[in-house]
């Protein structure tokens, strides 16, 4: 039986279809080298209503291109809005952010009805291991570490579908670790929805920090590891001191959720710091670890935003420096505090918005280039672009170009900047 995998969204959303991937092909199933398949998966994404039409426009494009075939739909948008799918013809299985590491076995139980095992109570799921052998482009390899969020930002929908924030056993992550280091990953991508709140469930002080030490001996291979998202609010001594002391193995590069640089939007937003507090810790970092790159998720538009707000955020976003900003118009979510606001921000100046710090991050970037101007840097080659050049990331997420006749992928290679 041949199957397709459709995944939207985040990194976590990948990191679960390429484990039912990999379930799928140890079952003996092929994995489709086009769009015809026996049987149809969709990983949906609901953190913007753009995002669920896109899941919408894929599920239904099956159902009318493909209408004898099974549809199975997993992920955020039909944990909250199953109903949207249960009435397309063809789908034949629905789970939510729980149950993703069963979905597979639904179509054992024939077709002729929807096997819906969406849990109504989103807010107390436990965490569900699925683990992976393979990684990104067989180069980075993702590690999920945590599942789900307790911070109930105003604007934010992923407490309401991923649930309340769970974490996964330390030996677990540890053995996957060590299984994708084996099978040639050179970069270990650490995240999750709420990464920085990770605390092992067997021993609750056993955190973040204690997680990456003990990743930093796990092979003699050469190998870098990186953290895809930290809250300012969760960095503290430790983490930047094992950031520092460890250069060759921890890469220098912090993605510090922003979400507004006012201060009176993020008290709206619900956001759990003050701008001093966050300018305050990446000087410390920068103090400690010269030429760290910083970036960061900015909300354009959030219900109420002044002009003067909005310019206060660029001010601050030029101000910090980062390196990569993404940036967002700000989309009405279902269950949250935000979606009840007044005075919205019309989506054509939230759009406007949106594209000044796209610019402004492209101006930053730039920078950041130019101070590094000159200095070496390691980049992990992930294979060769459309320019028949190979290319790949440096240590601190700048993307760099590498001619060369020999075949460099999965390679560590020094380069000057």
């Amino acid at each position: 039986m041949i199957f397709k995998i459709y995944t939207f969204g985040c990194k976590v959303n990948a990191y679960e279809s390429q484990s039912l991937k990999e379930r799928l092909l140890k079952e003996g199933f092929q994995e489709a080298e086009g769009e015809d398949a026996d049987i149809y998966f969709v990983n949906t994404c609901a953190v913007t209503n753009e995002a669920e039409r896109k899941d919408l426009q894929k599920v239904r494009s099956i159902s009318r291109n493909h209408p004898d075939k099974p549809i199975y739909v997993m992920g955020c948008s039909s944990q909250i809005h199953k109903e949207y799918y249960a009435d397309i013809p063809g789908v034949k299985g629905l789970v939510g952010s729980s149950n993703k590491n069963i979905i597979e076995t639904l179509f054992d139980q024939g077709c002729n009805t929807i096997a819906d095992r969406v849990e109504e109570d989103s807010r107390h799921f436990s965490y569900q291991d699925t683990p992976t052998e393979e990684g990104e482009k067989n180069v980075r390899g993702y590690i999920k570490i945590q599942d789900g969020c307790d911070n109930f930002c105003s604007y934010c929908v992923v407490p309401f579908t991923r649930g309340n924030s769970r974490s996964r056993n330390k030996d677990s992550i540890l053995r996957e670790c060590s299984s994708l280091l084996k099978n040639g990953i050179k970069e270990l991508i650490i995240g999750g929805i709420d990464t920085g709140s990770y605390k092992n469930p067997l021993d609750e002080n056993y955190r973040l920090s204690d997680l990456l030490s003990d990743m930093l001996h796990l092979s003699d291979t050469p190998y870098r590891i990186r953290v895809s998202s930290i809250e300012e609010s969760q960095v503290d001594e430790k983490y930047i001191r094992l950031f520092k002391e460890n250069p060759d193995k921890l890469c220098p590069h912090f993605h510090l959720p922003l979400q507004s640089g006012s201060e009176h939007v993020l008290r709206r937003m619900n956001r759990k710091y003050s701008l001093s507090d966050f300018e305050d810790l990446v000087k410390k970092i920068k103090d400690e670890i010269p030429f760290a790159a910083f970036s960061t998720d900015v909300i354009s538009g959030f219900p109420g935003e002044t002009e003067e707000e909005a310019k206060e955020t660029y001010l601050f976003c030029q101000k910090i420096g980062f390196m990569r900003i993404h940036a967002f118009p700000y989309s009405e979510r279902p269950f949250t505090m935000a979606a009840k606001l007044k005075n919205p921000v019309p989506v054509r100046i939230r759009m406007e918005r949106t594209k000044r710090l796209i610019a402004l991050s492209e101006e930053n970037e730039k920078e950041f280039r130019n101070l590094l101007k000159g200095r070496e840097a390691l980049v992990l080659i992930e294979g060769k672009n459309k320019k028949g050049l190979y290319e790949g990331y440096t240590e601190n997420y700048l993307r760099v170009e590498v001619p060369s006749q020999e075949d460099l992928t999965g390679q560590f290679v020094k380069v000057v900047l």
